[in-house]
C-alpha cells in the first residue's frame, strides 16, 4: 500500500481527523448516503414556497454534494435543523447574486444541550471576517479558559472544502460548522496522578478514540504536564499528516492558561500562511485541555513567504504558540491580529514596553544639586520630597510606547534583529557584545520626525544592550525572563547601582530580582491588587519597593557571607481573593522558573555576562505558605543545580528548614534590641506600653506577644483595629498568637471583647460608620486601620512588625505630633521593612524620639537564613537528612536543636554589639542613629568588598581558619572539620563570609563615623592572628 493510502487510512480509523481529503471510504455523494435524510430536507424546503424546485434542487446538490461540508454535520442533525440552515445559506446565495451583498446570517441554534453555529469564513489572511467575530465569541462563552468557576465545552469545527458563492471573485469563501456540547465524564474528579484517558475524557468520545493514534497523542501530552513538578507550561505534539497536511495538538491545564489562549493559537497559524480544515477542543476531567488543529496553506496570494516548506511553517507555528502561551492580556497581539508584526517580534515589542514603563522616567539632573543646597540651607524633607515630585521627568505610559511602536513597525523589525544580533544563540553562538548596525540604527532614530517617538524607540536599543542573558529564545520555558546590566540606572535616581537586575515576565505577573552583591540572599514577596486603582499604583512602586527592599536587605546582611537580595512579583488585577491565591502560586512557579533560566545558561541562550551566578531565595509577602519554598528548591534540583538544598530558606522542617517563625528568630533581635534600649534607659519592661502592627496572625507580631512583657494598647493586622488604653490582656494576645503557631486562624479582631474596658474597642476591617466609645465616627474600617498608627493612639514604644513599606513618610510623620509638638511616641524600634522612609526617620529623630531603624534590629531572620543555607552547603544529603531534617511528627535530631540553639545566641550577640555601637556613636556625634545604621553597615560592606576582592589576607591560611571557626557554629564544627567545610564551601561564599566576619566585628568596636587608619585594622589582624579574645573586648564596649 502506497504511504499516501496508509496515512489516508489511518487517519480516517482515528475520527477525529475526519477532514474530506481523508474520508474516502465510500465514493457515493453523500445526497446517496443520506438519501432519507435528503429527501426529507427537500420536503420541508419545498412546503415554504418560497423557492422554485430548479433552486432548490441546485441548492442542496451544492449542499451536500459540492460544498464540502464535514460528513459529521450530516450524521449528527436532523432535517429540520438541516433545511433551515440550508434556506438561510441560499438566502444568502440569492441576495448576493442579485445585489452584490457579501451578507451572510450567523446561524446558532441550541438543542438537547448541544450548540450548532454555522457563520461564514474566508481564505483570505484578514480579520474583518464574520468568523473571526464568531470565534471570539465561542472562545468567551463556551471555553472559559482561566476560569474554573465556568464550564468548558468540547468543540468539534469544521471548515467547507469549496465556495459558498459560484462566481470566482468570492472563490475563498467558505463555511465553517461549529458543534459544542458539555463533556460527560465518567470520573468528574480523578486523582491528580491520574492518566488512563478512560477516565478522563468525555465518555463517547474515548469510546471512539480507544486505539487510535488520537488516544496516544493524549496520554503523552497529558502524562507530560501530570508529571511536570509546575503542571504549567505546553506541551505540543505536531505531526505531519498527508501531503501539505499538519496535526498539531496543544496540550495545557486550562487554570494557568489566558482567556483568549484559543483565538492566539488561531492567529499563530493564519499568520504564518495556514489555516485549520477542521479543530477541536477536548477538555480533560483533570482540567488538562486539548486543542487540536489539522492545518494546510492558504492560497499563494494569501502568504507572505510562498517558498516556505510545509514543514518550516509548523515550526514557526509551534515557537509562536509557545510564546504566546507565557504573554499576559497586552494590547501588542493587536498588532499579531493586524499582521504587522510577527509573534516574536511582537513579544519582543511587548518586554521592550514593560522595561520603558519602568526606566524612562527620571527626577532629572537637577536634584542631585538641590540636596546639596539643602545641606547649607534651611530645606526641610518634606520640602525636598516636593521640589523632587516636581522635578520628576514621568515615564512614558503603556499608550505613548504603544502609538511609538505602532507607528514606526519599520524600525522595530530592525531593532528586534539588532536585539536577535546579540541574544539569539542561531546569530551570535559566540556572544559577541556588539552590533556593527547599532550606530546606524541609532542615528536612523534620532532622525524620527516625532521626538517624542524618537526617544522611546531609543530605549529599546538600551533594553538590548543592558540584556545580558534572556530565555526569550528558549524554545520551552514558563516565563520571560533578562538578567540586566545595572550600569543603565542613573545614579540620581538609584544612588547605589545594584549588582544584578533580572525582569521576569509571565501570564499573569511582571517582577523583578534586584541583588546588590554577587553572593546574595532575600526574599520573594507577591504583591496582590484587587482594583485597578492598585494595579497601577503598586505598578508604578514595583521596582523601587524591590529595589528599596534589596537595599535596605543588603544594609542589614552586613554580618553574613549573602548580600542583599529581593524580589518582587506584581500579579495582574484579580477579581478575587481566590484568583489571586491561584495566580500567586502559579506566578511563583514561572518567577523561580525563568530566575533559574538565567542563573544556569544553557545552549538556547547566549551568555554575554560570562560568569557563573548563585541565587539564594527566602519567603516572604504570600510566598511563606504552601511549600512553595519546598517546591523552589526540588524544582531547582530538577533543573541541575548543584546546590539545590541551599537555594531557598524557609522551607518545612522535613526538608530541613528552619522556619523564622516557629523559633522566634527575627523577633530575637528586635527584641534584644528593646532590652538593650530600656535597659539604657533604666526602664522596666513591665512598664512600657507598647503598639504593635502585625498582630497575632503573623510572625513577628505574633511572637512579639509570646515573649514579651510590654503592657500592649493597640494592635493593628489585617483584620482591623485592636485598642484599650487600660492595656490588652497578655494572656488572651498570648492565646491568639499561640493559635498560629497550631496552623488555625488568628487574628486580632478574635480577642475576647469581654476583656476590654469601657474605652477599648475592636474595628473590624470592613466596618461601616461605627461609633467609638470616645464618640468618633468610623465611615469605613479599612481605612482606620490603614491610618490608625498615624496618631490613633499614644503609647511608649511604637513597634511596626507588619504593613505595607513607606507607611510613615514626611508627608504625614506630622500626624505623630501633638499641639505641642511631642510625639505621642518616646520610642520606635521597627520590625517591618521600610515602614518608615528614611526622611521620617531623621524628622522624628531631631524631635528626640529614640528610633533604631529596620535593617539594625530584624536581622535575626536573615542569620538564621544564613545558617540554615550553610547547613545545606557542607553537608551531604546523607548527613543532612540524619542531622537536619524532620520527619513528620517526630523528634528534632540533638544536632539541629544544639545548631538553632546557636544560632539563637549568635542572633542576640549580634544584635547587642550593634546595638552598642549605634548607642555609643550617636551619643558621641550626635548624629540620627537611622543614618549612622546606613553608615556603619556601608563601611562593613565596603571593607567585605575590599577584603573579598583582595588575596594577600585570603593567602593567610591561617588567619582564614582562625575567622572562619569563629563565624561558623561550633555544633557544625564538631561535625565537620575546619579542613573538611573549607573543602565542600563554593570558594566566593567561603571567601564571603570571612570576609562579612572580618569587616562586622571590627567596625563594631570602632568610632566608626571616623576615618578609620589603616593601622587600627592592621592591629585588629594582629589580634585574631595572636589569638586574642575579642569577644571579651567587644563586652568590653557594649558594657560602656
Amino acid at each position: 500500500m502506497a504511504m499516501d493510502d496508509t496515512l489516508d487510512n489511518y487517519l480516517h480509523d482515528d475520527g477525529l481527523s475526519r477532514v474530506p481529503e481523508c474520508d474516502e471510504q465510500n465514493d457515493a455523494p453523500l445526497s446517496d448516503r443520506y438519501s432519507k435524510q435528503f429527501r426529507e430536507v427537500y420536503e420541508i424546503v419545498k412546503q415554504l414556497k418560497t423557492f422554485s424546485d430548479d433552486m432548490i434542487n441546485q441548492t442542496m446538490d451544492q449542499y451536500y454534494n459540492r460544498l464540502g461540508l464535514n460528513e459529521y454535520y450530516f450524521s449528527t442533525s436532523n432535517s429540520k435543523m438541516i433545511a433551515n440552515n440550508m434556506v438561510s445559506v441560499l438566502t444568502a446565495k440569492i441576495l448576493h447574486e442579485n445585489s452584490g451583498s457579501d451578507y451572510f446570517p450567523l446561524i446558532e441554534q441550541v438543542h438537547d444541550g448541544r450548540v450548532f453555529i454555522i457563520t461564514r469564513a474566508s481564505l483570505l489572511n484578514q480579520k474583518i471576517y464574520q468568523s473571526y467575530a464568531v470565534e471570539r465569541s465561542v472562545e468567551k462563552r463556551y471555553l472559559n479558559f482561566g476560569d474554573m468557576s465556568k464550564p468548558i465545552w468540547r468543540m468539534q469545527c469544521f471548515r467547507s472544502t469549496n465556495s459558498i458563492f459560484d462566481d470566482p471573485d468570492n472563490l475563498f469563501e467558505r463555511l465553517r460548522i461549529y458543534f459544542l456540547q458539555l463533556p460527560n465524564f465518567t470520573v468528574a474528579d480523578p486523582e491528580p496522578g491520574e492518566l488512563s484517558l478512560s477516565k478522563l475524557l468525555d465518555r463517547d468520545f474515548y469510546k471512539n478514540k480507544k486505539n487510535t493514534i488520537t488516544e496516544d497523542i493524549f496520554y503523552k501530552l497529558n502524562k507530560q504536564l501530570i508529571e511536570s513538578d509546575t503542571g504549567l507550561g505546553i506541551a505540543i505534539a505536531a505531526e505531519p499528516r498527508q501531503f501539505n497536511t499538519y496535526r498539531i495538538d496543544v496540550a495545557f491545564r486550562r487554570e494557568h492558561i489566558q482567556s483568549d489562549f484559543y483565538s492566539r493559537v488561531g492567529d499563530c497559524i493564519t499568520y504564518y500562511g495556514c489555516y485549520s480544515k477542521s479543530k477541536y477542543i477536548d477538555p480533560l476531567s483533570n482540567n488538562v485541555c486539548i486543542i487540536t488543529a489539522f492545518i494546510t496553506t492558504l492560497p499563494t496570494t494569501e502568504i507572505a513567504n510562498p517558498n516556505m516548506t510545509m514543514e518550516d511553517r509548523v515550526h514557526s507555528i509551534v515557537t509562536a504558540i509557545r510564546l504566546c502561551g507565557v504573554l499576559p492580556h497586552t494590547h501588542y497581539l493587536s498588532i499579531l491580529n493586524e499582521r504587522l508584526l510577527d509573534v516574536t517580534e511582537m513579544a519582543y515589542a511587548f518586554c521592550a514596553s514593560i522595561f520603558i514603563e519602568h526606566f524612562s522616567g527620571s527626577v532629572g539632573p537637577h536634584v542631585s544639586l538641590i540636596e546639596r543646597l539643602t545641606t547649607r540651607e534651611q530645606i526641610t524633607p518634606s520640602e525636598l520630597y516636593d521640589i523632587r515630585s516636581k522635578l520628576m521627568i514621568p515615564p512614558y505610559l503603556p499608550h505613548q510606547i504603544f502609538d511609538a511602536v505602532r507607528a514606526n513597525e519599520g524600525i522595530l523589525k530592525m531593532l528586534y534583529q539588532n536585539f536577535r544580533k546579540l541574544h539569539d544563540p542561531a546569530l551570535n553562538p559566540n556572544g559577541v557584545n556588539e552590533d556593527p548596525e547599532t550606530p546606524r540604527l541609532r542615528e536612523m532614530i534620532k532622525t524620527l520626525d516625532d521626538q517624542e517617538h524618537a526617544k522611546i524607540m531609543s530605549f529599546f536599543l538600551t533594553f538590548n544592550a543592558c540584556t545580558l542573558r534572556t530565555n526569550f529564545f528558549m524554545q520551552e520555558k514558563l516565563s520571560l525572563s533578562f538578567r540586566f546590566d545595572p550600569s543603565f540606572l542613573s545614579k540620581n535616581d538609584y544612588p547605589q547601582t545594584p549588582y544584578g537586575i533580572v525582569m521576569i515576565l509571565g501570564p499573569y505577573f511582571r517582577g523583578f530580582h534586584i541583588r546588590f552583591s554577587e553572593i546574595s540572599r532575600g526574599g520573594i514577596r507577591v504583591v496582590q491588587s484587587f482594583s485597578q486603582e492598585a494595579f497601577t499604583r503598586n505598578k508604578l512602586q514595583v521596582f523601587d519597593e524591590a529595589y528599596n527592599l534589596s537595599y535596605t536587605q543588603s544594609l542589614k546582611n552586613k554580618d553574613i557571607p549573602e548580600g542583599g537580595s529581593k524580589g518582587v512579583i506584581l500579579l495582574d488585577k484579580a477579581a478575587s481573593k481566590e484568583i489571586a491565591a491561584i495566580y500567586t502560586r502559579s506566578s511563583f512557579m514561572c518567577y523561580v522558573d525563568g530566575l533559574i533560566d538565567v542563573m544556569m545558561p544553557k545552549d538556547q541562550m547566549v551568555d554575554r555576562l560570562k560568569k557563573d551566578e548563585i541565587y539564594f531565595l527566602g519567603p516572604d509577602e504570600h510566598t511563606g505558605t504552601g511549600g512553595l519554598m519546598d517546591w523552589a528548591a526540588k524544582h531547582a534540583r530538577l533543573r541541575g543545580f548543584q546546590f539545590w538544598r541551599s537555594f531557598t530558606t524557609g522551607k518545612e522542617p522535613e526538608m530541613g528548614g528552619i522556619p523564622h517563625d516557629v523559633f522566634g528568630m527575627t523577633t530575637a533581635s528586635i527584641e534584644a534590641y528593646i532590652h538593650e534600649l530600656l535597659a539604657k534607659c533604666n526602664v522596666k519592661e513591665e512598664d512600657v506600653t507598647r503598639f504593635l502592627t502585625g498582630g497575632p496572625d503573623g510572625d513577628l507580631g505574633s511572637n512579639a506577644l509570646l515573649c514579651s512583657k510590654t503592657k500592649t494598647l493597640a494592635i493593628v493586622d489585617r483584620s482591623g483595629v485592636l485598642y484599650d488604653p487600660e492595656g490588652l490582656d497578655i494572656n488572651e494576645l498570648r492565646r491568639l498568637a499561640s493559635l498560629r503557631l497550631k496552623g488555625e486562624n488568628t487574628c486580632c479582631m478574635l480577642y475576647n471583647p469581654d476583656l476590654l474596658s469601657k474605652r477599648g474597642f475592636k474595628v473590624a476591617e470592613e466596618a461601616v460608620d461605627i461609633v467609638l466609645p470616645d464618640g468618633r465616627n468610623v465611615k469605613r474600617g479599612y481605612k482606620f486601620r490603614d491610618e490608625f498608627h498615624l496618631g490613633g493612639c499614644s503609647c511608649d514604644l511604637f513597634n511596626p512588625c507588619g504593613g505595607r513599606p513607606s507607611s510613615i513618610t514626611p508627608f504625614n510623620v506630622n500626624s505623630l505630633f501633638d499641639e505641642k509638638g511631642k510625639c505621642i511616641y518616646k520610642f520606635v524600634v521597627e520590625g517591618a521593612n521600610v515602614f518608615i522612609t528614611q526622611d521620617a526617620r531623621r524628622i522624628l529623630e531631631s524631635k528626640g524620639v529614640i528610633l533604631f531603624k529596620d535593617a539594625s534590629t530584624n536581622k535575626g531572620g536573615v542569620t538564621s537564613s544564613s545558617f540554615e543555607v550553610l547547613a545545606a552547603l557542607v553537608l551531604d544529603d546523607v548527613t543532612f537528612d540524619e542531622t537536619m531534617t524532620v520527619k513528620k511528627g517526630g523528634e528534632y535530631p540533638e544536632f539541629r536543636k544544639n545548631y538553632i540553639n546557636e544560632i539563637l545566641d549568635i542572633i542576640k550577640r549580634n544584635a547587642r554589639m550593634e546595638f552598642h555601637a549605634l548607642w555609643n556613636e550617636g551619643l558621641r556625634t550626635g548624629k540620627p542613629r537611622c543614618d549612622l545604621t546606613d553608615i556603619l553597615s556601608s563601611k562593613i560592606i565596603r571593607l567585605k568588598k575590599d577584603i573579598m576582592d583582595a588575596n594577600s589576607l585570603w593567602a593567610d591560611l591561617t588567619l582564614v581558619k582562625s575567622v572562619l571557626s569563629r563565624a561558623i557554629p561550633l555544633s557544625l564544627q564538631k561535625l565537620l572539620s575546619i579542613e573538611e567545610i573549607m573543602k565542600r564551601l563554593p570558594e566566593r561564599y567561603m571567601r564571603s563570609m570571612f570576609a562579612s566576619h572580618l569587616a562586622s566585628t571590627f567596625y563594631y568596636v570602632q568610632d566608626f563615623t571616623d576615618d578609620t587608619s589603616v593601622f587600627a585594622f592592621y592591629e585588629y589582624i594582629n589580634m585574631l592572628r595572636g589569638g586574642e579574645n575579642l569577644e571579651a573586648s567587644q563586652s568590653f564596649v557594649m558594657r560602656n
